[in-house]
């Protein structure tokens, strides 16, 4: 089943010996809070494997060549005009910035408004670094009048979220794959919270750092840099119309 938020703070305040949430105190729910983040930090971290996925369905406005997308770390391939219309698959901006000349014989820089044939999707991450939860997606050719109305069918997955303590209150899910919340979230989260000033569980200590040490193994980062591709040598997700 998804996990949940109130599913995620329940398990880790059993950890802190409280089985009742409505008795934790604020100090507890706020190291649940840190424990939460730090876990769903470090799936970011591995890569887009471990989140869902969604598609979007954004409106073409007359004219307009890039679209940005917010709380999201991928795009998957096809993104389809009206949810059925394949568009081609850019390799940079200068196949967008030169579309007319490489792509229709034309001799002018950019391309001149019609229907979206093609599209380029610009990661604004660095590595591990930079804006890792937005992307734009550009248009070539931007839409024209009359083609409107007319959507972009995208899908994404999933970036990962920040929360608050005030966000406990919701039994909002995890954008995390389901496959992955009991086999590698709960386990990095349990261990965060061991950290927590009201951990006294010796007791369960070992077992808790062993099933961390899992679950990191897993993830490929136990022992090195965390895994995402900056090889460029990830198989591009493309389709040609």
């Amino acid at each position: 089943m998804p996990l949940t938020l109130a599913a995620a703070q329940s398990d880790l305040l059993s950890k802190l010996g409280i089985e009742d949430v409505s008795v934790a105190t604020d100090l507890m729910q706020q190291d649940v809070i840190i424990a939460i983040n730090g876990a769903m930090q470090t799936l970011q971290s591995a890569g887009e494997d471990y989140f869902t996925r969604q598609k979007l369905l954004l409106t073409l406005g007359v004219g307009t060549s890039v679209y940005s997308i917010a709380g999201v770390q991928a795009v998957l391939g096809p993104v389809r005009l009206n949810d059925s219309i394949p568009l081609r698959a850019l390799e940079s901006r200068g196949e967008i910035d030169q579309f007319d000349r490489i792509f229709l014989g034309g001799t002018d820089y950019g391309s001149i408004a019609g229907t979206p044939m093609a599209y380029w999707v610009e990661y604004l991450r660095q590595g591990s670094a930079g804006n890792i939860q937005q992307v734009n997606i550009w248009l070539a050719p931007p839409t024209a009048a009359s083609v409107l109305p007319a959507t972009l069918a995208v899908e994404v997955v999933d970036a990962a979220t920040s929360y608050s303590a005030a966000d406990l209150a919701t039994n909002a899910l995890l954008p995390i794959s389901q496959n992955y919340g009991e086999s590698i979230f709960l386990p990095i989260a349990r261990y965060l919270i061991t950290r927590s000033s009201q951990f006294s569980r010796p007791d369960i200590l070992a077992g808790l750092t062993a099933d961390y040490q899992s679950a990191m193994q897993r993830l490929g980062l136990f022992g090195g840099f965390p895994n995402v591709d900056q090889s460029g040598t990830k198989p591009p997700r493309k389709v040609q119309a």
